[in-house]
This record gives structure tokens, sequence and C-alpha cells, in this order.
């Protein structure tokens, strides 16, 4: 059975598109109807705004009853259910529960099986058995506007994977407005009907998002793009004024890094070739902005793959790194950090990776400074428990290709995390909630004592301390 209340989130702060929405539309917000809550973060956090909000979630919060809203947020709803008449009748109750703006939004990326997924019906199952149909942008806005009998243009794509649905023309009008007051006034001039207005706030969204321009592939209106401005070039130029580079140089360098994991993947699983059409599209048009072409991008990452032979090179990433726990000997990182990670880091969990059975579901990757040796450490109860118990680590010799396996699900003492938030990128949902964790345990006490690395040993300090742990916060 798939675990679909697996997917839900702790946080410390607004999910994207419920803030993506206060940002938008600011004191026109007074009901939110948050369909399908997970914890009810959500909700707590606009109710402590003075916004009235009320959460219903099949797993978390059955009881809810449910009445029609302002507004009703349909986030990361969609996504995980694998049925598409499940998926079709819940979007269209969303609609039928909407009296000003239905907001929904969705995981992007292709449906291609990554490490440790396996294909099943229109999308994905992981390894903690979770179902993921990720969308397109093109291919959410014509789901959304073909169940919901809407003209696509009646679609409007917030931000990457955030749609926004309209049952008010004058909260419609709110929008625009917000989004044309954030323009220079040399693209304002520009934009003076509302369909031009609705592709420009899209073409600076998704841009962002990516790191770089869209391909014709990638945004459902680039030939309206072309048209406004004669050329692919003209479209960059003219919204450069409009974006915050530094995101986008970030999310840029992100991709590149995710680019040549996948190419050295494939170049390994190909005993060593590798052609432009083994890739998505997605890398098909990444591999053109980076390197011009594949042959390019080949040698990068062949060189790539050479150097991890040098213990120094690979020390030196360790200092690069924006992300994981970083130990004299040792990094660690979570398993959806490894985008962030350098690039020569992900190159090298993807040999190992491919060492080991493909169902063993690891969540954080351990890397080696001073040998060649990878190890992967199974947490499945990383994002639910406060401090995780270890249940099986997964070593591999990358010189010998020879692994080691410990399993420690049946010890009555297993290993456990502290500092959780270490291992995670910093614009994790969770990271804010495990740091807070993580002050309130190092303002006790508890986290300066030798004898905390396994489970009954901490138990023993908590109880002596007279703490417990609830719901990640700390107890006296």
């Amino acid at each position: 059975m798939i675990a679909r209340h697996r997917t839900a989130i702790l946080r410390r702060a607004l999910s994207k598109p419920v803030a993506l929405a206060l940002e938008d539309f600011g004191n026109e917000l007074t009901g939110v109807l948050d369909y399908g809550c997970g914890y009810g973060e959500d909700v707590k956090f606009l109710k402590g705004m003075n916004i009235p909000a009320t959460g219903y979630d099949p797993y978390y919060a059955p009881e809810t009853e449910i009445k029609p809203a302002p507004m009703v947020n349909l986030g990361y709803v969609l996504n995980i259910l694998e049925n598409p008449a499940e998926r079709k009748n819940v979007l269209r109750t969303a609609w039928s529960l909407t009296e000003r703006l239905l907001c929904v939004s969705v995981m992007i990326r292709d449906n291609s099986p990554r490490i440790h997924e396996t294909a099943f019906g229109d999308g994905v199952l992981t390894s903690w058995n979770t179902f993921q149909k990720y969308f397109s942008q093109k291919e959410l806005r014509d789901y959304l506007a073909q169940e919901l009998y809407l003209p696509p243009q009646e679609v409007w794509m917030a931000a990457q994977g955030v749609a926004y649905l309209f049952k008010d023309e004058n909260l419609k009008e709110v929008f625009l407005s917000a989004r044309l007051s954030r323009a220079q006034s040399g693209i304002t001039a520009l934009l003076k009907e509302n369909e031009y207005k609705r592709v420009i706030t899209e073409w600076i969204n998704v841009s962002t998002e990516l790191g770089r321009v869209p391909g014709k592939a990638e945004f459902p209106d680039y030939n309206y793009i072309i048209k406004i401005f004669g050329s692919r070039r003209a479209a960059t130029l003219a919204i450069r004024t409009e974006v915050n580079t530094e995101t986008m140089s970030e999310n840029a360098a992100r991709r590149k890094g995710r680019l040549m994991a996948t190419i050295a993947r494939t170049i390994i699983e190909n005993r060593g070739k590798a052609q432009m059409r083994d890739l998505s599209l997605e890398h098909q048009t990444d591999v053109k902005l980076f390197y011009q072409n594949f042959q390019n991008a080949m040698e990068a990452v062949l060189q790539n793959l050479k150097n991890l032979a040098n213990l120094e090179t690979i020390s030196a990433y360790f200092q690069e790194s924006r992300v994981g726990k970083i130990l004299p000997d040792d990094i660690y990182i979570h398993r959806s950090a490894m985008e962030f990670a350098p690039d020569m880091l992900q190159i090298l969990t993807e040999l190992a990776n491919m060492a080991i059975p493909e169902d063993f579901p690891w969540d954080i990757v351990k890397i080696a400074r001073n040998a060649h040796h990878v190890t992967f450490l199974e947490y499945p109860d990383f994002f639910t428990e406060p401090h995780p118990p270890l249940h099986g680590s997964m070593k591999v010799h990358l010189a010998t290709r020879k692994m080691n396996y410990r399993d420690y699900r049946n010890s009555g003492n297993p290993p456990i995390l502290h500092r959780k938030e270490t291992f995670l990128y910093y614009e994790h949902p969770s990271y804010e909630i495990f740091s807070q964790l993580t002050r309130d345990e190092e303002e006790a006490g508890l986290l300066s004592r030798p004898d905390i690395g396994n489970q009954k040993q901490f138990a023993a300090i908590l109880g002596n301390e007279g703490y417990r742990i609830e719901d990640h916060r700390l107890v006296k």
C-alpha cells in the first residue's frame, strides 16, 4: 500500500505557494481552506497572522468540516495521488469549494525514475513507498485547463509549479497589478494587455526557477515570447533587470551539477558510451547552455571522473560544499540535499551508488576524505523522529567495488543522529524546525556530552535531566 501520509512535511515557515499567495494578494486573503494540509503548519501560521484558515487532510485531519472558502490551497497534493481518477476528483472538489481563488502547486520534474525510484503508473514510486507524479509547466497548465473545462489562458502560472485559477475577476486584477508593480518601467510600457502581462510574468518566474531562460519545450508560450521580443536573446536581455541574478546563478550552478551527475551515470551505465538522445529534453537544453554541445559536456565529465582518483581533489570539494555535515574524515549529506553539493561529490556518489542493490533505501551518504570509499546510511525515520536510529549501512570500496553491510534493525541500542539540520540544504522546509531543536538542546547542555551517540544513553540523559521531546520540541 502506498504511504501517502509520509509525504507530509514539518515546516517552520509558510509553504512556497501559500507564501506566494500572501505576497500577491495581501489583505485580499480573507479566508483559506488548506485542502490536503498534512501536519497543518500552513494553517497554524495563517491563524497566527489573523487570517481565518482551516485544514483538511484524510490522514492527519479527517475530522475537519469541509466548507467553501475564499481561497483554497491544493498544495503538492495532485502529485502524490497514484490514481488518475482520484486525482481528477480531488482537483474538481477543490475547485467546487473555491469562492475566489484556487492555488494549485505540484512538483516540477520529468517523470523518468531516478536513483531508487521505480516507474509506476504515470509517475514513480520512491524508496519511502510514496508515489510522485511530476509535471512540466505546460503539462500542469494543460491538465488544469482540461479537467476544469477552462481555456488554458485562464490558468495563471504564478511560479514554477504554482498555478492560480480565479473565480473572482477583481482578484485577478489585483494579481496582475501586484506583479507588474515589481517590473521596471521599460518592460511595463510594453505590457499593455493582460495576455502580455501574463506571459512576461511567467517568463520571468520560470527563468528564475531554472537558472536560465527556458527552452521551447519548457515554456508553453515560447512562440508568444519570440513574437513580443523578436528573438530569444532579446527576451533574455529584456528581463535582465527584472530577475534576481544571485538566485538565478545559484539555480544554474545546481542544475549544472545535476547535469554532470546525470551524464556520468549515463556513461557508466552504458560502459563508457553516451549520446545526447540518452538525456531528457530538459538536460539536453542544459547541455547546450553550459557546454554548447554534447562532446564538450562528455569531455568535462570524463575529466572529472579521472580527477576522482585524487583524494586531495575530493578533500578540496568538502570545503567548497554548501551542504553537509563536515567532520575531520568525512562529509555527511542527506539525499534531498545532494543536488546542492559540488558536482564532483555528486558524481562520486553516483559511482558508488551503482555498486549497491537498487532496493537499498539510503537516506544519507557518507563520503570519506582520506580513502576511496562511500557509505550509504539508512535512516527511514529521518524526518519524523527527532533523533532517528540507524537501520543499516552499506560501505562501498570504490577501488575494488566490494561492499560491507551492517544491519542495526534488531539492535537494542542503535546509533542515532543529532543536529539533523546540518545534513540538509538551508532552504529545506524542515531546516528551521530541526535547527530550533538543536539550539534548545545545546542551551540545555545535552549535546556537549561524549555519551549521546546511541539511543539508550541519550534517552537516559533526557530522563535524568527532566526533559522529553514532543513534535521536535524540547520540553522540560
